[in-house]
């Protein structure tokens, strides 16, 4: 992620550069990212059978703690035997200490936490940075775990899964190594250290290291052991490694799975009689079951040599994987000796090709476009700690909306995630743990400086060694936002050596990727850039950016996409807000063991960086995706969800009702889906029809004869169950609207008994049941009415044109640029006023000059004498200052209890110009208190558009009808703009007597083509220079 910095010069950062031999500490050298670890290697078994695999000892759980605010104040003997710990804190792990009461979690998108002098991170910061009272903090872990049985042919291999930043280890007061590289595994052979019954393990985790120079990555800075840890039991001659490739030939009926792997010796002597049996079972494309053994005989094996062999196991007529088809066979791996069964690994593989045919990237043969996002890993109470349920729970709901490709931003995911993509069938960039955002987009005071290639390259290599056997990933990325020059290069070296069946990327540095990448261009401009490149295909990393109120214009994108062949497509930046939850007295996280709630209790709320007095901070910077960290769906996901369908559907003939359907899947045939047809007939429901697909073409069931608007939805449905979706599961929708509503916003021909009486400043027109409106004769607004002696507005009905600005719109100008619109109000003056008695109706109405915006403006009622007052406004710009308005129609306040909401319009979800085609017209009611989205910042919500009639009740049923002759936009909130823009988060937002409410002909579009400068598309603005006029109706309701 995004905003670019200044860049400082080459010339002056070249200085800060510290060469190893000056370096004290291990953790200030950039020439060592770890001693005595191991290879890395693929993931061995498969993450969901590890925890059962008796192979396999965990050492999650409760451990002693020690927190240092710095490196001199560390316990520095606590790995000693006898070491008394008994008034240490306790902490679980996996966690973040910060998390867990200790420290401060830090928020940045790009600046570094601590002053830039690589590779120190301990040089002295300014005094309101949290690193100058904290320079490097320590956290020192310390437990116990017992060992039964020390077998001599074994072999004991610790194991992590990731550690931030940087750490050191012991085993019984031995040092066993130090390890960096904080998404990526770490593992020591512990054998020589252990003992038979209990063993100590002691850990020393640095906050900061020169490796966090390459790990700056816009997220909460935490820090910990998080993610799981554990010992290995392997035989003293073991497979080390193992690559599965499973390929196809050209015609992609035949395959062959190839399976590469290493063998050591670690037995202290020749190892002979030793074979590794590959078995590979599945389902061909034919249906029939498949199972393919073959064994290799391996030769002698001296001791401590590793070497490499290779076994094959040919398949015919494969069912292939794709993201659509994610078809996988089992793969089991056997090592025997002399015929004796020493060691067995289970795993899985999938058939599918990768390649890129001039600018058209294709899998199996097949152009593909990646309908992507962009997913950390986080949840709001245990920060980057994920457990599986979670995972899964991800993965679900990217499903259904339709996503098909995910990037791993901005590091490798735990290992688990990958297996679960391979089953669920996602597309997959795996992302290298590098960014050096805070040094300058395609820097090379890193990228090009000698001392750090083997600090990049350890990035690559632990990436791909560990992910290499999982289908799902198709694409190797060397990090974001990161450096270009020599070492980069090396990384792509490194990366071939192992893998070249599949595509190498890099946004920063674009002569070693494969694909071609510009991120956060507008949708024309992606299509231009498209248009220009035509040696690969063009990739947007990071689009549509989800901040807030935000996801405007995502057909556009959509629409780009498949204009040109050469584009890939883009993932949406992002997946899950990252906001943690704090409590609201202090500056605590309530740690909770998941999967308890993620969501806020009353005595908490959604934060933000500053909001735990860490600085530097990019504020809300992080909240920014289509769901809450809750997983909660914002609107915008349910946009994603409508416009990345693969199934795209139009009217064919209205006469017939018939409607063709375009198919957008890469490898599902349409026919493979349920269709149902269902209409309605203004909001209520008429019929609902299954319906078959024919040569493309789906015959609807005849349109209602009755009098309304009629809206057909038209719905593709799972014919069977799915792992991410049950039978009937809507995959992709349409609406189309017939005979469109017509009103209704006549005034009804009856004036009643009504009195008119004047004053200085109010006129009044009433009747004697306790109906009565009062209008302002200086503003012009409607400032009181009364139905049957009760009050139904508490404050004024006037013209309104000012809009809280959302997120985005907080960072492109839209304050300065329409703020004249919000002061307006105080400027305005009425120039005429009228009061017309007539037989149908009592009508009033004032001229009034808004010499501010340069206009004029006519403000009509007609009161009828059943209550009903139908409200004109007619502008008419004469001298406009601005080219936009936030929003053309007007503002009332309602009294709370009308809080019962029911309208007729696009729903259930809140709308916008720009984000609406996800939400369907009907009929739909919730309660105030449930109609915003639960963003975390105050800002624009709520909004309704397309609608028809909205209503306003109490709970005897009571209140206000709203109609127009033509479709309108509502929002309703129980504060007004002016708590918005007073508070900064949502929470802080009060609960008041009075509910806004904004009806509107025209309002201005969210936006989000990025969340730094983009302004909404000029199509979804309000054009300030033209005439409109607006009525609505207004009915009491008994």
């Amino acid at each position: 992620m995004k905003r670019s910095i200044a860049l400082m010069t080459i010339a002056v950062l070249w200085q800060f550069i510290v060469v190893a031999g000056n370096n004290h500490h291990d953790w200030e050298d950039e020439n060592i990212v770890g001693i005595n670890k191991l290879p890395y290697h693929a993931t061995m078994v498969l993450p969901s059978l590890r925890d059962a695999d008796e192979r396999w000892l965990s050492l999650d759980g409760i451990w002693h703690f020690k927190w240092s605010p710095d490196p001199d104040c560390r316990p520095a003997d606590f790995y000693r035997s006898g070491f008394d710990t008994s008034d240490w804190s306790e902490i679980d792990v996996p966690g973040h200490w910060q998390l867990q009461g200790f420290g401060k979690a830090i928020y940045t998108n790009q600046p570094y936490p601590f002053v830039l002098n690589p590779p120190k991170v301990t040089d002295e910061p300014p005094a309101h940075y949290y690193s100058y009272l904290h320079r490097n903090p320590v956290g020192s872990y310390r437990r116990s775990f017992d060992i039964d049985r020390l077998a001599a042919d074994r072999r004991y291999i610790l194991h992590f899964d990731g550690v931030e930043s940087a750490m050191y280890v012991w085993i019984n007061g031995h040092n066993v190594g130090y390890s960096q590289n904080s998404n990526s595994p770490a593992e020591f052979d512990i054998t020589e250290f252990l003992v038979k019954g209990e063993n100590t393990i002691a850990v020393e985790v640095y906050r900061w290291c020169d490796g966090s120079y390459l790990e700056d990555q816009d997220m909460w800075r935490l820090s910990g052991i998080f993610r799981s840890v554990g010992i290995w039991t392997r035989p003293d001659v073991h497979i080390n490694d193992y690559f599965i490739q499973s390929t196809l030939d050209d015609s992609m009926d035949n395959g062959d799975v190839a399976l590469t792997f290493d063998v050591i010796n670690l037995s202290g002597k020749d190892a002979g009689g030793v074979a590794v049996e590959l078995s590979v079972r599945g389902t061909d494309r034919n249906g029939n079951v498949v199972s393919v053994t073959a064994e290799k005989p391996l030769a002698v094996l001296k001791n401590k040599e590793n070497v490499r062999y290779t076994v094959n196991c040919p398949v015919t007529a494969p069912s292939l994987w794709s993201a659509e088809t994610p078809n996988l066979y089992d793969v089991t791996i056997r090592m025997k000796k002399r015929g004796v069964l020493v060691e067995t690994f289970t795993y899985h593989t999938g058939f599918r090709k990768i390649k890129i045919d001039g600018e058209i990237f294709k899998i199996n043969g097949v152009p593909v476009k990646l309908k992507g996002i962009n997913r950390h890993e986080f949840l709001p109470r245990s920060g980057r700690t994920v457990d599986a349920s979670s995972i899964h729970n991800d993965l679900i709901l990217m499903k259904r909306a339709n996503i098909n490709m995910i990037r791993t931003s901005h590091y490798p995911d735990v290992p688990l995630f990958y297996e679960l993509c391979d089953r669920y069938g996602f597309y997959v960039m795996d992302e290298a743990n590098h960014e050096s955002h805070g040094l300058g987009l395609g820097n090379k005071i890193l990228g090009d400086a000698p001392s750090w290639e083997k600090a990049h390259v350890d990035r690559a290599l632990s990436l791909v060694e560990r992910d290499k056997n999982h289908p799902c990933v198709i694409i190797w990325s060397m990090g974001n936002e990161g450096g270009s020059g020599a070492n980069l290069k090396a990384m792509r070296n490194a990366v071939l050596s192992i893998d070249s069946t599949r595509v190498i990327y890099s946004d920063t540095d674009r002569s070693i990727s494969d694909i071609y990448d510009e991120g956060y261009l507008s949708p024309n401009d992606y299509k231009a850039l498209a248009d220009r490149i035509s040696d690969r295909p063009v990739f947007m990393r990071e689009y549509a950016y989800a901040m807030g109120n935000s996801t405007g214009n995502l057909k556009e994108y959509m629409d780009v996409f498949y204009s040109n062949p050469g584009i890939l497509g883009g993932a949406i930046w992002e997946w899950c807000d990252k906001s943690l939850i704090k409590n609201i007295n202090s500056d605590s996280v309530d740690y909770r063991k998941m999967p308890d709630t993620q969501h806020p209790a009353n005595d908490e709320f959604w934060a933000i960086g500053g909001d735990f007095g860490d600085f530097p901070n990019d504020a809300n910077y992080g909240i920014d995706g289509i769901v809450g960290s809750d997983r909660v769906p914002h609107p915008g996901y349910y946009e994603v969800r409508k416009v990345y369908q693969n199934l795209e559907f139009a009217i064919a003939d209205t006469s017939l009702m018939t409607v063709s359907v375009e198919n957008r899947y890469d490898f599902l045939p349409a026919d493979d889906f349920d269709y149902v047809c269902e209409w309605y007939v203004d909001g209520h429901p008429v019929s609902r029809d299954y319906v078959m697909l024919k040569d493309g073409i789906l015959h609807a069931s005849e349109k209602p004869d009755t009098v309304g608007e009629k809206c057909l939805n038209i719905s593709a449905v799972l014919r069977k169950p799915t792992l991410w979706a049950d039978k009937g599961f809507a995959v992709a929708m349409e609406q189309f609207v017939f005979d469109e509503y017509a009103d209704r916003c006549a005034v009804e021909k009856s004036r009643a008994d009504m009195t008119v009486n004047e004053s200085d400043r109010l006129i009044t027109v009433e009747r004697k049941d306790g109906f009565k409106l009062s209008f302002d004769k200086i503003s012009g607004a409607l400032v009181g009415w009364y139905y049957m002696d009760r009050a139904v507005i508490e404050a004024p009905l006037e013209p309104y044109f000012w809009k809280p600005a959302n997120d985005v719109q907080r960072h492109n100008g839209y304050n300065e640029r329409f703020g004249v619109w919000k002061e307006e109000i105080k400027s305005r003056h009425v120039t005429g006023c009228d009061v017309c008695v007539t037989d149908s109706c009592v009508r009033v109405s004032f001229d009034i000059d808004l010499s501010a915006v340069g206009a004029s403006y006519n403000l009509q009622y007609d009161i009828a004498g059943s209550g009903v007052v139908r409200v004109s406004g007619r502008y008419n710009p004469y001298n406009p200052v601005a080219q936009f308005m936030p929003k053309y129609g007007f503002r009332v306040g309602i009294p709370i209890k009308y809080d019962n909401i029911t309208w007729y319009g696009r729903g259930e979800w809140e709308s916008y110009p720009d984000r609406k085609t996800g939400a369907f017209i009907g009929l739909y009611r919730k309660t105030l208190d449930c109609f915003g989205p639960d963003y975390v910042m105050a800002q624009d919500n709520s909004n309704r558009t397309d609608v028809r009639w909205f209503s306003l009740t109490d709970a005897s049923g009571q209140g206000l009808r709203f109609t127009s002759a033509t479709p309108f936009n509502f929002r309703a909130w129980p504060y007004d703009e002016d708590d918005i823009e007073a508070v900064k988060h949502k929470y802080e937002l009060p609960i008041r007597s009075c509910m806004t409410v904004n009806i509107d002909r025209f309002i201005h579009g969210v936006g989000g083509n990025d969340g730094w400068g983009a302004k909404t598309a000029p199509e979804y603005c309000v054009d300030a220079t033209e005439n409109y006029c607006f009525d609505i109706l207004i009915s009491p309701i008994d």
